[in-house]
């Protein structure tokens, strides 16, 4: 009969397997309310670079925001630090220089990062979690003061 120390590190193991599962699953086949309620950012980006950090087991992306559909607005770019294992074990490619990507950061630190499908950021943009960029107001000039000028002489400053 195992062990209790084994039967819990087989217990352990099958909750990871279960969280991994989990996670893949979502990525592949989440709806966009489902990507609204999990993430508090979410924005579509292109891989500007992709690199391995052996040291760590991750891949480290360097993205290029096009479009912010849920967060702070106004980023133009972003670095993750992505675990390698994700790809095999979620069964997706790792994203190539170029690619457009579906990007979904949520308030425990997660990451996922899935290849955006053409027409996918109309579906995420028509979904009524889709919070749009504020728009900053307009720098204001400083008011300047008013320059008096002397009207020609042949004209008068009031008509009757």
């Amino acid at each position: 009969m195992p062990s209790m120390a084994l039967r819990l590190l087989a217990l352990v193991a099958l909750q990871l397997l279960m969280g991994t599962a989990q996670a893949c699953r979502f990525a592949q086949d989440a709806q966009p309310a489902q990507w609204y309620e999990w993430a508090n950012s979410l924005f579509s980006a292109d891989v500007t670079s992709v690199e391995a950090d052996a040291g760590k087991s991750a891949d480290v992306i360097a993205l290029r925001v096009v479009e912010t559909f849920k967060g702070p607005a106004g980023a133009a770019a972003a670095t993750l630090r992505v675990p390698s294992r994700m790809w095999s074990s979620c069964r997706l490619e790792r994203p190539a220089v170029g690619a457009r990507v579906l990007v979904a950061l949520n308030p425990n630190g997660d990451t996922l990062l899935v290849p955006l499908a053409p027409g996918y950021s109309e579906r995420l943009r028509s979904d009524r979690g889709y919070q749009p960029p504020q728009q900053q107001p307009p720098q204001q000039q400083p008011p300047q003061q008013p320059q008096a000028v002397a009207p020609p002489a042949a004209e008068k400053p009031f008509h009757y």
